[in-house]
């Protein structure tokens, strides 16, 4: 009875282990389709994030560009505030959803600036002047960085692509 008893445990134990691995790579097969997924989704909804700010950052840009010192060096009180209700009604609406949270930033300290009364005789002060151009500034960085990150993210995306195949090609 022991002869027919080793080899069908042998058996049962074979069966078990190969039972155990098959588990275990689908287990492992299963949770790097669900990262491919996610990846993926997540790869659709940044293309969308992007696509919508390609549309709707250059207007920010057409808009700030209004925004000049004339003959004298100063900026004309009048002109800054068409451009900053302009730029109100820019951020109305779908760049509220699109807009990052340092553009975001940058935009309500342009938008404050934007919003102060000349200081002297109808005449900004000196101070003034330097806190209007570095918030121009600082905004026009900030979309130009949030439109930056599209570049970089896909640069990297092509480096890592790279490596991988460098890596299945070397083995």
């Amino acid at each position: 009875m022991e002869e027919y008893l080793t080899p069908s445990i042998i058996a049962a134990l074979t069966a078990l282990v190969l039972s155990l691995i098959t588990l275990f790579q689908f287990f492992r097969n299963q949770r790097f389709q669900q990262k491919q997924f996610e990846e993926l989704n997540n790869r659709n909804l940044t293309t969308k994030l992007y696509d919508l700010r390609l549309d709707y950052y250059p207007k920010a840009f057409d808009i700030t560009d209004n925004i000049i010192k004339e003959k004298g060096g100063n900026y004309n009180p009048t002109k800054l505030s068409k451009t900053l209700n302009e730029l109100i009604d820019w951020k109305k609406g779908v760049v509220n959803l699109i807009i990052s949270v340092e553009s975001r930033d940058s935009y309500f300290e342009l938008r404050d600036v934007l919003m102060k009364n000349p200081s002297e005789n109808g005449d900004f002060s000196n101070a003034q002047i330097k806190k209007i151009e570095c918030a121009k500034r600082n905004f026009r960085k900030q979309l130009r960085r949030d439109l930056g990150f599209m570049f970089r993210e896909e640069k990297n995306r092509r480096k890592s692509q790279q490596v991988t195949r460098g890596v299945a090609n070397v083995g």
